[in-house]
């Protein structure tokens, strides 16, 4: 896993030094937002039920055999859009090495990420998986989420159509983001 993370390293340093290169979201479009604690840990406990139904229903990302009843679900982070009508969150899953194809040892475990959006539709909360980058195997739960925050607030932007277009245009951290192109595919 480890020449994974160097291999992204290297990819991200040599692109260059100027932001907009890098896919850094501009500073002037940083989206910040504050929600109350109350609220945001609500949305956590929701958030984990959810998952939880996607793992029991053998949901993308969730249809390999280690995720089942005993896998672990952290809600990493939550961002609301300006309107509260839109949510992007990371959640990262542990599950012991024992479940691995190469099967490990039941007392070590990893880390995956995933990213997921959800729209209210009628009081509802329709959830999908946004595939665009999956991250697993990782052997801390914080190096899964210094890995997700990496991938969808630096480089999400940067994801190329067959064309060379940008598919998603902005990257999670971007206020125009709540606005931009992945509303429309995937909902």
């Amino acid at each position: 896993m480890s020449s994974l993370y160097i291999l992204m390293w290297i990819i991200t340093s040599s692109i260059g030094c100027n932001n907009v290169e890098q896919g850094l979201t501009p500073s002037e479009y940083i989206y910040k937002d504050t929600v109350d604690d109350k609220i945001y840990n609500q949305y956590k406990s929701l958030l984990t039920d959810s998952i939880k139904s996607f793992i029991k229903a053998k949901g993308s990302p969730y249809y390999p055999k280690e995720f089942d009843e005993q896998t672990e679900i952290f809600i990493d982070t939550i961002l609301f859009s300006p309107q509260r009508n839109r949510i992007a969150f990371f959640v990262i899953t542990k599950n012991s090495n024992d479940k691995l194809l190469n099967k490990g040892s039941e007392d070590e475990y990893h880390y995956d990420a995933n990213c997921f959006v959800g729209q209210l539709e009628d009081d509802f909360w329709d959830i999908r998986w946004l595939n665009a980058i999956n991250l697993t195997r990782y052997p801390t739960p914080m190096e899964a989420s210094h890995r997700i925050r990496e991938a969808y607030f630096n480089l999400f932007n940067r994801r190329k159509d067959i064309d060379g277009n940008s598919l998603y245009k902005y990257n999670l951290n971007d206020k125009r983001f709540w606005d931009g192109p992945v509303w429309s595919k995937y909902f």
